[in-house]
Protein backbone atom coordinates (compact mmCIF):
# COMPACT_ATOMS: atom_id res chain seq x y z
CA UNK A 1 0.00 0.00 0.00
CA UNK A 2 1.52 3.72 -0.60
CA UNK A 3 1.04 5.96 2.45
CA UNK A 4 1.13 9.73 1.44
CA UNK A 5 2.53 11.80 4.32
CA UNK A 6 0.70 14.93 4.76
CA UNK A 7 2.79 17.96 4.86
CA UNK A 8 4.87 20.48 2.80
CA UNK A 9 8.08 18.45 2.77
CA UNK A 10 11.36 19.85 0.22
CA UNK A 11 13.58 17.90 -1.22
CA UNK A 12 15.79 17.78 1.39
CA UNK A 13 13.12 16.06 3.31
CA UNK A 14 13.00 13.59 0.51
CA UNK A 15 17.12 12.74 0.59
CA UNK A 16 16.68 12.48 4.65
CA UNK A 17 13.91 10.45 4.16
CA UNK A 18 15.10 7.95 1.51
CA UNK A 19 18.34 7.30 3.84
CA UNK A 20 16.20 6.07 6.58
CA UNK A 21 14.50 3.77 4.34
CA UNK A 22 16.50 2.62 1.50
CA UNK A 23 14.31 -0.50 0.87
CA UNK A 24 11.09 2.21 -0.42
CA UNK A 25 10.47 3.50 -3.19
CA UNK A 26 9.82 7.24 -2.09
CA UNK A 27 8.50 10.19 -4.49
CA UNK A 28 8.16 14.04 -3.51
CA UNK A 29 5.00 14.67 -5.45
CA UNK A 30 3.74 18.61 -4.83
CA UNK A 31 4.93 18.75 -1.42
CA UNK A 32 3.84 15.27 -0.41
CA UNK A 33 5.91 12.00 0.70
CA UNK A 34 4.34 9.00 -1.43
CA UNK A 35 6.08 5.92 -0.33
CA UNK A 36 5.95 2.81 -1.88
CA UNK A 37 7.07 -0.87 -1.40
CA UNK A 38 10.27 -1.65 -4.24
CA UNK A 39 9.00 -3.36 -7.46
CA UNK A 40 7.61 -6.82 -7.85
CA UNK A 41 9.34 -9.44 -10.43
CA UNK A 42 6.23 -9.20 -12.42
CA UNK A 43 7.13 -5.20 -12.50
CA UNK A 44 10.50 -5.60 -13.06
CA UNK A 45 10.33 -7.98 -16.32
CA UNK A 46 7.98 -5.43 -17.96
CA UNK A 47 10.14 -2.84 -17.40
CA UNK A 48 12.72 -5.00 -19.03
CA UNK A 49 10.43 -5.87 -22.23
CA UNK A 50 9.98 -2.05 -22.40
CA UNK A 51 13.10 -0.57 -22.14
CA UNK A 52 14.43 -3.30 -25.16
CA UNK A 53 11.75 -2.12 -27.22
CA UNK A 54 12.28 1.54 -26.54
CA UNK A 55 16.28 1.17 -26.66
CA UNK A 56 15.94 -0.21 -30.31
CA UNK A 57 13.47 2.33 -31.23
CA UNK A 58 15.03 5.48 -30.57
CA UNK A 59 17.18 7.69 -33.01
CA UNK A 60 20.93 7.38 -32.00
CA UNK A 61 19.66 11.40 -30.35
CA UNK A 62 18.21 9.79 -27.50
CA UNK A 63 18.76 7.53 -24.43
CA UNK A 64 16.36 5.09 -22.35
CA UNK A 65 16.87 5.91 -18.58
CA UNK A 66 15.28 3.03 -16.02
CA UNK A 67 14.52 3.55 -12.57
CA UNK A 68 15.88 4.11 -10.00
CA UNK A 69 16.54 7.51 -11.67
CA UNK A 70 14.98 11.09 -9.88
CA UNK A 71 12.96 13.55 -12.33
CA UNK A 72 13.22 16.65 -10.68
CA UNK A 73 10.22 18.76 -11.68
CA UNK A 74 10.68 21.66 -8.97
CA UNK A 75 10.89 22.53 -6.05
CA UNK A 76 8.52 20.38 -4.54
CA UNK A 77 8.13 17.63 -6.69
CA UNK A 78 10.73 14.87 -7.51
CA UNK A 79 9.47 11.47 -9.11
CA UNK A 80 10.94 8.28 -10.28
CA UNK A 81 9.59 7.24 -13.45
CA UNK A 82 10.04 3.52 -14.44
CA UNK A 83 11.68 5.03 -17.63
CA UNK A 84 12.37 7.99 -19.25
CA UNK A 85 13.24 9.02 -22.88
CA UNK A 86 15.66 12.14 -22.91
CA UNK A 87 18.16 13.52 -25.48
CA UNK A 88 21.33 12.79 -25.04
CA UNK A 89 22.66 15.91 -23.74
CA UNK A 90 21.23 15.62 -20.81
CA UNK A 91 23.56 16.16 -17.82
CA UNK A 92 25.09 13.26 -16.11
CA UNK A 93 24.29 14.27 -12.60
CA UNK A 94 21.96 12.73 -9.94
CA UNK A 95 18.23 13.81 -11.43
CA UNK A 96 17.09 14.66 -14.45
CA UNK A 97 15.81 18.44 -14.64
CA UNK A 98 14.39 18.95 -17.83
CA UNK A 99 11.29 17.66 -19.87
CA UNK A 100 11.71 13.91 -21.00
CA UNK A 101 10.47 13.19 -24.42
CA UNK A 102 8.53 10.54 -22.86
CA UNK A 103 7.81 8.96 -19.25
CA UNK A 104 6.41 5.58 -19.02
CA UNK A 105 5.18 3.92 -15.31
CA UNK A 106 4.29 0.39 -14.80
CA UNK A 107 0.95 0.21 -12.55
CA UNK A 108 1.35 -1.58 -9.33
CA UNK A 109 -1.25 -1.99 -7.03
CA UNK A 110 -0.16 1.00 -4.89
CA UNK A 111 0.50 3.21 -7.54
CA UNK A 112 -2.52 3.37 -9.61
CA UNK A 113 -3.86 6.84 -8.40
CA UNK A 114 -0.71 8.54 -8.57
CA UNK A 115 0.11 7.10 -11.84
CA UNK A 116 -2.62 7.96 -13.26
CA UNK A 117 -3.94 10.84 -11.60
CA UNK A 118 -1.05 13.00 -10.03
CA UNK A 119 1.49 12.25 -12.22
CA UNK A 120 -0.31 13.07 -15.78
CA UNK A 121 -1.23 16.58 -13.81
CA UNK A 122 2.29 16.90 -12.84
CA UNK A 123 4.47 15.69 -15.76
CA UNK A 124 1.88 18.33 -17.69
CA UNK A 125 2.91 21.03 -15.99
CA UNK A 126 6.59 20.50 -16.60
CA UNK A 127 5.67 19.75 -20.32
CA UNK A 128 6.29 16.39 -20.55
CA UNK A 129 4.28 15.52 -23.98
CA UNK A 130 4.36 11.94 -24.03
CA UNK A 131 3.50 9.56 -20.74
CA UNK A 132 2.66 6.04 -21.08
CA UNK A 133 1.23 4.29 -18.70
CA UNK A 134 1.27 0.04 -18.55
CA UNK A 135 -0.94 -1.93 -16.63
CA UNK A 136 0.83 -5.73 -16.64
CA UNK A 137 -2.33 -7.51 -14.43
CA UNK A 138 -4.66 -6.47 -17.79
CA UNK A 139 -1.70 -6.21 -20.08
CA UNK A 140 -2.46 -2.13 -21.62
CA UNK A 141 -1.37 0.62 -22.26
CA UNK A 142 -2.89 4.09 -21.96
CA UNK A 143 -1.37 7.07 -23.63
CA UNK A 144 -1.30 10.61 -22.60
CA UNK A 145 -0.20 13.45 -24.42
CA UNK A 146 -0.09 17.01 -23.27
CA UNK A 147 -2.54 19.24 -25.31
CA UNK A 148 -2.23 23.00 -24.14
CA UNK A 149 -1.25 22.59 -20.30
CA UNK A 150 -2.98 19.52 -19.66
CA UNK A 151 -2.06 15.77 -20.22
CA UNK A 152 -4.90 14.27 -21.69
CA UNK A 153 -6.01 10.09 -22.11
CA UNK A 154 -6.49 9.09 -25.32
CA UNK A 155 -5.81 5.91 -26.93
CA UNK A 156 -5.89 2.60 -25.03
CA UNK A 157 -4.72 -0.40 -26.30
CA UNK A 158 -5.37 -3.84 -24.53
CA UNK A 159 -3.71 -7.27 -24.63
CA UNK A 160 -2.56 -8.33 -28.60
CA UNK A 161 -3.73 -5.25 -29.94
CA UNK A 162 -0.92 -3.34 -31.68
CA UNK A 163 0.19 -0.24 -30.37
CA UNK A 164 1.91 2.08 -33.38
CA UNK A 165 2.92 5.37 -33.24
CA UNK A 166 5.09 7.95 -34.89
CA UNK A 167 5.35 10.39 -31.70
CA UNK A 168 7.27 10.81 -29.71
CA UNK A 169 9.15 8.40 -32.34
CA UNK A 170 8.08 5.27 -34.49
CA UNK A 171 7.69 2.29 -32.31
CA UNK A 172 5.43 -0.62 -32.21
CA UNK A 173 4.70 -3.39 -29.51
CA UNK A 174 1.90 -5.40 -27.96
CA UNK A 175 1.40 -4.82 -24.52
CA UNK A 176 0.65 -8.71 -23.94
CA UNK A 177 4.43 -9.03 -25.45
CA UNK A 178 5.47 -7.29 -22.20
CA UNK A 179 4.54 -9.93 -20.40
CA UNK A 180 6.21 -13.10 -20.41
Amino acid sequence: MTITEVGIYTVDDLHAYREERPNLVVQLVEGELVVAPGPSVEHQSVLGELFLILSAAISASHKVLPAPLDLRVGERTVIQPDLMVVPRTVSSGQEVEEPPVLVVEILSPSSRGIDLVRKPEVLAQFGVQHYWVIDPLNPSLRVFRLTGQTSTSGQVVVGDEPFETQLPFPVSFRPADLIR
